[in-house]
């Protein structure tokens, strides 16, 4: 483990999980190091296969020999991307999955929807890592069974969230405003996981969100409009993409976290997130709403 999640301990040998969103410099590649150097095998995701390939050769050169490393990939910008996503997912490890890090995700300058009629951000924020982590269920309880401990779903939100809103119509009429569509994406993503939570209670699977905190990122030089503006002021003053990924690997390998369940945590600790978020009727109203649209688009 690295420097910033050494004090937790905890051991991933004999497990598997899969990272989304590994480019490296950024949370999700830190994270798969992560659990790579706790002794994982890591399935390593990005949107085509040269670059999972090239992702995986890197956390290898990097790692210190104690994981492996395979690359998977799918396009999360549609439906249609994620389910390729789950077939090679399947493909990989089909004795099952002990870990699940939602860490993919996306911001954009202008509006515009994603195949499925969702618009982009609400689509790779939210719908997608619904629609992948309901697709890989199934390995996820193989590897509860299998390694007779429950297997762990991580998603990551943002602080951002406390500014979000509950919106029930996802391909985002009237004005578009990008950190707001942010904002609404990552309150729903939040709000779906803490329902999560709760259905699954008791099934051998933990469903829990992590925000990394102030750390360096490249959402916005790739996003564009203000997240670029806001990143170049902001990142000579916070921290390495490593110290972001420190929840992510602590809610993987941490022993003490093995049936810790609906939580979200912040800079590692766990801590409350916003007050609308914590609704449970509004988290079910999210909940219901994105498994009709999951069928819906079967």
């Amino acid at each position: 483990m690295s420097k910033f999640d050494a004090q937790f301990a905890g051991r991933l040998d004999g497990q598997t999980v899969l990272v989304t969103g590994t480019t490296k410099g950024g949370i999700g590649h830190e994270t798969a190091q992560g659990a790579g150097n706790s002794g994982a095998t890591v399935l390593v995701h990005a949107r085509r296969a040269d670059h999972a390939r090239r992702a995986a050769d890197q956390l290898v050169s990097n790692g210190n020999g104690k994981g492996r490393y395979l690359a998977v990939a799918g396009d999360l910008g549609s439906l249609a991307g994620v389910r390729e996503l789950v077939e090679a997912v399947h493909q990989a490890s089909p004795k099952g999955l002990n870990g699940l890090v939602n860490n993919a995700g996306a911001a954009f300058a202008s509006k515009a929807l994603s195949p499925d009629g969702y618009e982009r951000t609400i689509a790779i924020n939210h719908i997608a890592v619904a629609a992948l982590t309901e697709g890989l269920l199934d390995l996820l309880r193989k590897g509860a069974d299998d390694f007779a401990a429950p297997s762990r779903v991580v998603t990551m939100t943002a602080l951002i969230e406390s500014r979000g809103k509950p919106i029930t119509d996802w391909s985002y009429p009237g004005k578009y405003k990008q950190i707001q569509a942010y904002a609404d994406a990552k309150l729903l993503a939040l709000m779906y996981t803490y329902a999560q939570a709760r259905r699954h209670e008791g099934e051998g699977l933990t469903f829990n969100a992590v925000s990394p905190g102030a750390v360096k990122t490249t959402l916005g030089s790739k996003a564009g409009g203000p997240f670029k503006i806001i990143e170049a002021l902001t990142n000579p003053f916070v921290g390495p993409p490593e110290k972001g990924s420190r929840g992510c690997v602590r809610l993987l390998a941490d022993p003490g976290l093995a049936t810790a369940t609906g939580g979200y945590y912040s800079s590692a600790k766990l801590k409350k997130s916003s007050e609308k978020s914590r609704d449970h009727n509004a988290q079910n109203r999210v909940y219901e709403q994105t498994e009709r649209e999951l069928r819906n688009h079967n």
